[in-house]
């Protein structure tokens, strides 16, 4: 019999990496990786194939076997200016802090002393990496000199943190476990060296921030005692870390005046008037709010300033519900430059304005650029969940979960995902995973708890949520306030 003609068939390994991809949307991790390892094995010349694989990698949280298939992927011929910036992305995941070699940044750090200000060779931009590599090799009073100077220059730095790089990415960026061990090492070598003298005040920052990191408060405050005892201005960076803390704590009126106070000393520090804002809507004063974010971006020293400052101030708007205002301030962010975040929350935006299939395509870029996007994927998974795709935002709200296992939205989201997939029993157990002070603002906490409740009225509590919380997304709780003061007022008056 003659062959048929026709078009030639496809070759093996695209059937099997269209069968990973459909697993992996369906959720199904393990046999999504079976069925990529088969289609590599069919077609291990095929640079795409590695490429796609690498992904796969990368949102599964496993960075050094991504960045090994993205490198052989380049090998195989993918455009290396495309692969370059992810794989050193991915190196910087699963790379260590850089090994410094005695006394190499010693003599870098007192040409930045000496410098004048304003200068060249003042070093504005580089002395917080010469400030973290010395901070890196224990060389604490080294670093906490050319700290003092350059503060004496000048109280800018590109971030409010940056002069703790890379020692504070070890402490950010870790795993729990991995984050535990580094923080209590780094306290023991602070505690052998003399923390008191000219130099106390760094010696209890560090400290400080150590302990936050590691939750104990109550002894990171004693430190934080110690630095606001000091009269000099130009330890008003130092405060940060512990205005942050009094802030997701929920202490607004704390954080508000003291924002204020330091900005008498340091005005041109924007960071401050950013948290202030979020505070002041946090405590029922939007416009109060908004207007900060208009305060900091007039006093920016440079674009990558106003850039980050354009951004915060969109997803305030979004907040607040102002969701055409936000577009356009995302717009003018990115006119500036700026990528970070701006398609998440722009997604965000086009969400609520009912624009689902335009939100998808910005959250389809928004987790593209970062697969560690924790809120993209949430309205990813609400934007799906709004379509009917159940299966794709159940993935979605699954990995969002797999980041923050406290992510309110998320379960808000899953819990209306799995009533509609028949799964009473899943929705009422991510139901209970909401806070109760949420679940109460919406008057869905009966005394028996989500158990008392019907699938139906679950149903309605979140939806509730979900309206009244507008563009609220982000997992801090804090920021929760912004809308659940409305609801106790609004809830106030109806009784009235």
């Amino acid at each position: 019999m003659a062959k048929a003609r026709g078009k030639a068939p496809a070759p093996a390994w695209e059937a099997f990496l269209e069968r990973g991809r459909l697993e992996e949307k369906k959720g199904r991790m393990a046999q999504a990786e079976r069925a990529f390892r088969r289609a590599l094995r069919a077609g291990p010349s095929s640079n795409s194939l590695a490429r796609e694989f690498s992904r796969f990698l990368e949102s599964r949280g496993r960075h050094k076997e991504a960045a090994a298939q993205l490198l052989r992927a380049m090998e195989l011929g993918w455009p290396r200016a495309e692969g370059e910036p992810t794989l050193a992305r991915l190196r910087e995941k699963t790379s260590p802090p850089p090994k410094i070699e005695p006394g190499s940044f010693e003599e870098e750090a007192k040409a930045l002393e000496e410098a004048p200000a304003g200068s060249p060779e003042g070093g504005d931009a580089l002395w917080p990496q010469v400030f973290s590599a010395l901070l890196c090799e224990h060389k604490y009073r080294e670093a906490f000199r050319l700290g003092d100077a350059m503060l004496k220059k000048s109280a800018r730095t590109p971030y409010a943190t940056s002069f703790l790089w890379p020692w504070w990415h070890a402490v950010s960026s870790r795993g729990s476990v991995k984050k535990m061990k580094f923080c209590a090492r780094e306290l023991e070598f602070l505690g052998k060296a003399r923390a008191g003298g000219e130099f106390a005040a760094w010696f209890a920052y560090c400290r400080g921030v150590l302990l936050l990191s590691l939750g104990r408060n109550a002894e990171a405050a004693v430190e934080y005692g110690r630095i606001r005892r000091l009269r000099s201005p130009r330890y008003s960076l130092l405060h940060h870390p512990f205005v942050m803390q009094r802030l997701l704590a929920g202490d607004f009126k704390w954080t508000i005046a003291t924002c204020r106070v330091l900005l008498k000393n340091v005005p041109e520090y924007w960071w401050l008037h950013c948290r202030m804002a979020e505070a002041l809507m946090a405590g029922g004063d939007v416009a109060g709010g908004l207007r900060e974010f208009e305060r900091a971006a007039a006093i920016a020293g440079d674009d990558r300033a106003r850039q980050a400052i354009m951004t915060w101030h969109g997803a305030a708007l979004l907040w607040a519900g102002k969701y055409r205002r936000a577009l356009a301030m995302f717009d003018k962010a990115s006119g500036l430059g700026t990528k970070i975040w701006v398609n998440c929350w722009r997604g965000g935006a086009c969400l609520k304005l009912g624009e689902n299939r335009k939100a998808l395509a910005e959250l389809d870029l928004a987790i593209k650029t970062d697969h560690q996007d924790l809120e993209a994927y949430l309205w990813r998974g609400e934007a799906l969940r709004l379509l009917g795709r159940h299966a794709e935002a159940l993935n979605d709200l699954d990995r969002a979960i797999a980041l923050d296992a406290n992510y309110t939205w998320a379960y808000f989201n899953r819990a209306l995902v799995r009533g509609a997939r028949g799964d009473a029993k899943g929705m009422a157990a991510d139901y209970a995973m909401i806070p109760r002070d949420v679940v109460a603002a919406l008057g869905g906490a009966p005394k028996a708890g989500a158990a008392a409740l019907t699938p139906k009225e679950m149903r309605a509590v979140l939806e509730s949520g979900l309206k009244r919380a507008k563009g609220i997304r982000r997992p801090e709780h804090y920021l929760n306030s912004i809308w659940m003061g409305r609801a106790k007022r609004s809830a106030g008056r109806a009784r009235g």
